[in-house]
């Protein structure tokens, strides 16, 4: 009867959820993200977290902290929607799902404990339990969901192999899919809830079998740590990821040892004292793990400043070094059962990782901020050459404050080189697409273009008008060039037709292109066709330092039925 009305319970919110994204669905285009992702992240979040703690749905406490809840994940989405733009929307909508995520997922289990308890995190066995409880139930509630997502369309492929197309047009129906969803997850969680006590059995024997890899985790951590100062870190360091690889590393003994060493308590331990001698071996090595990795950061950001991604860094290398000290210290001190200081370390930890997730959805923590912050410092105070000056991370991947940034970039007055960082900015602003300018590529402007360009005869300065037209190609990326200061691109002022008037000839290997004049504008009338590597680069110029002729072709194209056919000699 319990769990009959405990389905109940999980199936109605289920409804409620469905049809709170049902409605949020119609809102998409018009909304605006500082309203809707709140909205979003209060109905994603608090029906899951009623139907996991639906055993306590008589208790008061239940609700109050769902709206704890739902007050905190929606001002950290307000946040996050408001520093967004639509340039980078999707990114930071994923970032902050994840965050999020990961955040409820560790919450879950302490307020289970308080609710059945009155504490936090006092009984940890009983924490650790319902973590991987917890897990397991999510994990089979979206497989069975997933599961009946695939029968559906197999019925409805079958129809339509019938001609009948009424299953998957049902199917595939907005509100179908927002209701059907959450009540097959649902009937999941529920289903698990019923069959709770069988289940256990077989996520605790997994767990067993998992534990075993920790000596190996550890032979690995020790070994490569011994290999160290026979190789040196240049290698390392040789990888451009080696904080990445060492954060892996001790992720990977985290989770481990949290498999080996199960609720803590002495009856749970599998392993003999050898073992546990050399598993506290491998954990002793961690906190030179966490030394290298915030070195290696410490470099790159004393090179390059802060990004966005490190600063993720920073955070995961923070939080394991909480690990990698915490776990040595508990390796170090004697005592049964083993690890026993692991327990406060771990609730420590847990804590930690929520507080900095929920901070990067805040100016004080924003990746994004600080990314902005670090590198203009770093540009005012020229220690990054302006063309080296990422102005299109500021416009695509910075957000709001990447967009005031280049406000105020294009607004320069005080640095030596304040003209061109106001050119680059303002060309940054003007970008309509992401891929529109490599780093590095000029912005074009008339003084760029002549700079890159060699006229012959060199008395034969080319046409402003027609290097009006040439700007307006290049800005809207109907062009092309490859010419640089140093091996600028001929441009021949050469007659190609004979009608007395000479044509532009513009030399950039495989772009090079023939402009003409019609009556006061340009236009491009066709390309060169033929070996062109010898006209790219700086070749090109000695290749027309040569001497340049036109010759006419020694067969005349056919015309038949009014089509042109050009004779093309043979080898």
């Amino acid at each position: 009867m319990e769990h009959g009305r405990a389905r109940g319970w999980m199936i109605g919110w289920a409804i409620a959820q469905g049809a709170a994204l049902w409605a949020l669905h119609g809102l998409l285009p018009k909304g605006d993200a500082a309203v809707l992702w709140p909205l979003y992240a209060v109905v994603l979040a608090v029906p899951p977290t009623l139907q996991l703690l639906a055993a306590h749905r008589a208790r008061r406490l239940l609700w109050v902290h769902a709206a704890a809840l739902a007050m905190v994940f929606a001002a950290a989405a307000a946040y996050a929607g408001h520093a967004s733009l639509g340039e980078n929307r999707g990114r930071a909508a994923m970032a902050l799902g994840v965050l999020l995520s990961c955040s409820w997922f560790v919450l879950l289990p302490f307020a289970e404990q308080r609710l059945a308890s009155g504490t936090w995190a006092r009984d940890y066995a009983r924490l650790f339990a319902t973590a991987w409880r917890h897990a397991f139930q999510l994990l089979l509630a979206g497989l069975f969901a997933g599961l009946f997502w695939a029968l559906l369309f197999l019925l409805a492929g079958l129809f339509k192999v019938l001609g009948v197309s009424l299953f998957l047009d049902t199917f595939t129906s907005r509100p179908f899919v927002y209701m059907a969803t959450p009540m097959a997850f649902s009937m999941g969680l529920s289903l698990y809830a019923a069959r709770e006590e069988a289940l256990a059995g077989f996520w605790r024997s997994m767990l067993q079998v998992l534990g075993w890899l920790l000596p190996l985790a550890c032979l690995i951590a020790v070994l490569f740590l011994v290999a160290l100062p026979v190789r040196g870190l240049a290698p390392l360091w040789k990888t451009g990821h080696a904080t990445a690889l060492m954060l892996g590393l001790m992720a990977w003994l985290v989770f481990l040892f949290n498999v080996a060493w199960s609720d803590g308590r002495a009856e749970s331990q599998r392993f003999g004292p050898g073992l546990q001698r050399f598993c506290a071996a491998g954990l002793l090595a961690m906190p030179v793990y966490a030394a290298l990795c915030a070195y290696a950061l410490g470099l790159r950001v004393a090179q390059y400043g802060w990004s966005a991604d490190r600063v993720w860094a920073a955070l995961a290398v923070a939080l394991m070094a909480v690990y990698a000290v915490g776990y040595a210290v508990a390796a170090l001190r004697r005592g049964a059962p083993w690890m026993a200081l692991a327990r406060r370390v771990n609730v420590a930890a847990a804590w930690l990782a929520v507080a900095l997730a929920l901070l990067t959805c805040t100016p004080v923590l924003d990746p994004a901020r600080i990314a902005v912050a670090s590198q203009l410092a770093r540009l005012q105070a020229q220690r990054v050459d302006v063309q080296a000056f990422d102005f299109r991370y500021l416009r695509w991947d910075a957000g709001r404050a990447g967009r005031a940034a280049l406000e105020q970039l294009a607004q320069e007055q005080s640095h030596p080189q304040a003209a061109q960082i106001r050119e680059q900015a303002q060309a940054a602003q003007q970008d309509t697409h992401r891929y529109a300018r490599g780093r590095g590529t000029p912005v074009w402007t008339a003084e760029t273009l002549r700079a890159r360009l060699q006229p012959f005869p060199a008395d034969a300065a080319p046409d402003a008008a027609w290097l009006e037209f040439l700007l307006t190609q290049l800005r809207g990326n109907q062009l092309s060039l490859t010419c640089t200061e140093a091996a600028p691109c001929p441009v021949l002022r050469i007659d190609l037709d004979g009608d007395g008037q000479a044509e532009q000839v513009l030399l950039s290997g495989y772009a090079s292109q023939v402009f003409a004049r019609d009556g006061a504008q340009w236009r491009t009338v066709g390309r060169l066709q033929g070996n062109l590597r010898h006209v790219q680069g700086a070749r090109a110029g000695q290749w027309v330092e040569q001497g340049v002729q036109t010759q006419p072709p020694r067969w005349h194209d056919l015309v038949i039925g009014g089509e042109r056919y050009s004779v093309r000699e043979t080898d």
